[in-house]
């Protein structure tokens, strides 16, 4: 609507600027006397100015009304002030003529050339249509080619995990057995006793990096069923209570009271947002703020700063959106893109699973997670899931 108001009003001063033109050039034919033939012949010139420029900016229609306009203007000062010199006023008659030609062929090449500039603009906009849906093809493909790989990664560790599982945690727990007898032979402040205890931890560890290993690599297929997410919330709230008290710190729950139950494995959601705010406690040695808060969103508004696993399910729908933020070190710059990967961590004595599991649960529920953070003052995960599966998707 504005450009048409802009292309309209400059036609108006177009066709002014013309005009004006027109009407400079006949006033200065109609009072210059006419002994003064060289002027005359010089004035009579200036016409083809607005006709050329008319015929380029107005097409054929410019090409012939002003040409016709010109000679309108220009045949009486012929009529009456030549009459005495029959030679010369029949020269400017043909002069007039000369208008309509030169206006109608102008015209005609200027209407030719708007027509192939809109044809080449029109192609031009097709080829950056085309290009732009082979770019999201492209992507698209991509996308799927490396969730092929994942699925074939997790289907080639969960062979692995099966087939090591008896052969790894049975004889830890043997170990585990022997070193907790052999450790009441020594008092607490033993050599011994001391090197039995870490013995004792670092089985613990290991049996814990295989628990989680089991965990991410068997897949298992969510069972939707209604559930309210305040409520998968609440409860990961209260599983995490008391480290919370003994780490000094303080909680601001934000939940969406009107939000509805929706179609979601609320045991699988709980270990995903444990895990985030698991995550969200260790980076808070010295105490600090966990903000936790649900709020429904359009999908328009889950384009920016989301991950790219995000499913095509999630168009046109709307959305819950979880923020678990902390005031925390926050994570490197270079680590946010890794932080999702399996096995990539940077405690001691983390397995770097916990948040590729979280990922793929939240994959699992048609949804995506992203994670923004300044290092030195903590990190907010945002986890979108669509409100609307279909029917079926219940009880899978």
């Amino acid at each position: 609507m504005e450009n048409t108001h802009k292309s309209e009003h400059l036609d108006k001063k177009k066709i002014l600027t013309v005009a004006l033109i027109l009407f400079v050039i006949t006033a200065l034919h109609y009072f210059t006397p006419i002994r003064d033939k060289q002027f005359h012949d010089m004035f009579r010139r200036l016409y083809y100015i607005p006709i050329i420029l008319g015929s380029f900016w107005f097409g054929i229609r410019g090409g012939i009304s002003i040409p016709i306009l010109a000679g309108f203007l220009f045949a009486p000062h012929v009529l009456f002030q030549w009459r005495e010199f029959p030679t010369h006023e029949i020269d400017q008659y043909l002069e007039i003529l000369i208008f309509m030609t030169v206006g109608i062929v102008t015209g005609f090449a200027a209407e030719k050339e708007k027509s192939q500039r809109i044809k080449y603009q029109q192609a031009a906009k097709n080829l950056g249509i085309s290009y732009k849906k082979l770019q999201d093809q492209t992507i698209e493909l991509m996308e799927k080619e490396q969730q092929l790989i994942r699925a074939d990664r997790l289907a080639t560790m969960g062979e692995l995990a099966a087939g090591l599982t008896h052969e790894i945690k049975n004889p830890l727990g043997s170990i585990l057995g022997a070193a907790e007898i052999i450790k009441d032979d020594y008092l607490p402040n033993e050599k011994k006793h001391e090197f039995l205890e870490i013995m004792i931890k670092e089985v613990n560890r290991l049996n814990k990096v295989i628990s989680n290993f089991l965990s991410f690599a068997k897949v298992k297929v969510p069972s939707f069923k209604p559930s309210n997410i305040n409520d998968v919330l609440n409860s990961v709230k209260d599983l995490v209570e008391f480290r919370l008290q003994k780490e000094n710190i303080r909680v601001e729950i934000g939940l969406d009271k009107d939000l509805k139950d929706m179609l979601i494995d609320a045991e699988q959601l709980k270990q995903a947002l444990l895990n985030i705010v698991l995550n969200s406690v260790q980076s808070m040695k010295n105490g600090g703020i966990l903000k936790i808060s649900t709020q429904v969103i359009s999908s328009d508004s889950s384009d920016k700063g989301t991950d790219k696993a995000e499913s095509s399910d999630m168009d046109r729908q709307r959305l819950v959106e979880i923020i678990i933020s902390d005031t925390g070190c926050g994570i490197p710059k270079e680590n946010l893109t890794h932080i999702f990967n399996p096995f990539f961590t940077t405690r001691e004595e983390g397995t770097g699973l916990g948040l590729a599991i979280t990922k793929r649960i939240i994959e699992d529920h048609s949804g995506n997670i992203s994670v923004e953070s300044e290092e030195g003052k903590g990190a907010s995960f945002r986890v979108r899931v669509p409100m609307n599966r279909a029917q079926g998707a219940e009880g899978k």
